[in-house]
């Protein structure tokens, strides 16, 4: 008797288990840009513009599965108010790592390319505050930490 119910117990699992990888494989292939805009939060035209050039650029084939639903499930694990912000830097770093050259519309958000208008960087892709001099300098520490 204990037996059937460890052999039940493992054939729930292993449906459950195939179950789970169908409706994953469904929803990669039923991502649009309305999905992506939605669940990211997409606010500004540009923001949905650039889920457009992303879905665009998958449907084109330059833009792998592989690296699109990674940087979605990133990006849906973080803040709700922050998620297009962390995926489009994901897109751009993976894109990176790989080689791929994504060419995105001139009205595409630009956050995770360091041209102007991202919160992260000026225009120049220096730091926001490099023009920030202090006045007075640290006094060096007199024993050595490395």
């Amino acid at each position: 008797m204990r037996f059937r119910w460890i052999l039940f117990a493992l054939l729930v699992c292993v449906l459950t288990y195939w179950q789970g990888r169908a409706i994953a494989q469904d929803a990669e292939t039923t991502l649009t840009a309305e999905v992506l805009a939605k669940t990211l939060y997409a606010v500004t035209p540009s923001e949905v513009q650039y889920c457009e050039d992303i879905i665009n650029a998958r449907n084109a084939g330059i833009l792998p599965n592989k690296i699109l639903f990674a940087a979605y499930k990133y990006a849906m694990k973080k803040e709700k108010d922050r998620r297009m912000v962390y995926f489009e830097i994901v897109i751009a770093d993976l894109c990176k790592k790989q080689g791929i050259v994504l060419s995105l519309s001139s009205n595409a958000s630009t956050r995770a390319s360091g041209k102007s208008g991202t919160p992260f960087t000026s225009g120049t892709g220096s730091s926001p505050l490099s023009f920030f001099k202090p006045s007075f300098s640290l006094p060096k520490p007199k024993f050595n930490l490395f």
